[in-house]
């Protein structure tokens, strides 16, 4: 019991870094495009669900490029992409024998990729989110989201299967039931955000 506790309380931990490092990412990239007067400061409450970039001045990203909201759309998921293969080369380097540190690593690994899969394939089915201002901006990126997506999942897939036997349940059903919860709450948040829009445009 004690230790289904601690393997929670870790994948919380890696979940949250998650979220605020996608969440960074497009940060940094408001910041670079004159959005944001500091790229740390983002919105991760505890409970993660409603996560944003912001505060964003929304005059000065309404006149960005097209281009420049795209790549500002994609910097979550590059930001989950690089820290992912950071996490993979650590797990790499250090081999199995770290304990728990082990676990988490695995954690942060998985879903960072979880993450992306979740943006680039379910994202690009359902268009919410990210992956809504990208298609609002370069429909004929939904395609190309929508491969790339696929692929990572073949990748991400196997990567659960090779997380070790002690853990590889927990991992799985974290890593799925997560999935689940991201692409929910985006559902409700991009809902909401067009009810307000429409509220604001009546």
């Amino acid at each position: 019991m004690k230790t289904v506790l601690l393997y929670a309380v870790l994948s919380y931990l890696a979940l949250y870094a998650c979220v605020w490092l996608h969440e960074v990412g497009h940060s940094l990239l408001h910041w670079r495009f004159g959005c944001k007067d500091s790229w740390a400061r983002v919105q991760v409450r505890p409970y993660i669900f409603f996560s944003t970039p912001g505060p964003v001045n929304v005059e000065a990203y309404s006149a960005l490029t097209p281009g420049q909201r795209a790549l500002s759309a994609y910097g979550g998921v590059l930001s989950n992409l690089f820290w992912a293969a950071l996490g993979g080369a650590l797990l790499g380097l250090a081999g199995p024998d770290l304990g728990y540190a082990s676990f988490f690593l695995w954690m942060f690994v998985t879903l960072n990729l979880g993450e992306i899969v979740s943006y680039l394939l379910i994202g690009s089915v359902y268009l919410v989110s990210d992956m809504s201002i990208i298609a609002a901006e370069y429909p004929r990126l939904r395609i190309p989201n929508l491969l790339a997506g696929a692929l990572l999942t073949a990748g991400y897939v196997w990567l659960l299967t090779q997380v070790p036997d002690s853990f590889r349940t927990f991992a799985a059903v974290w890593n799925i039931v997560t999935i689940i919860c991201m692409c929910g709450g985006r559902i409700v948040f991009t809902a909401l955000g067009k009810r307000n829009q429409a509220r604001e445009d009546g």
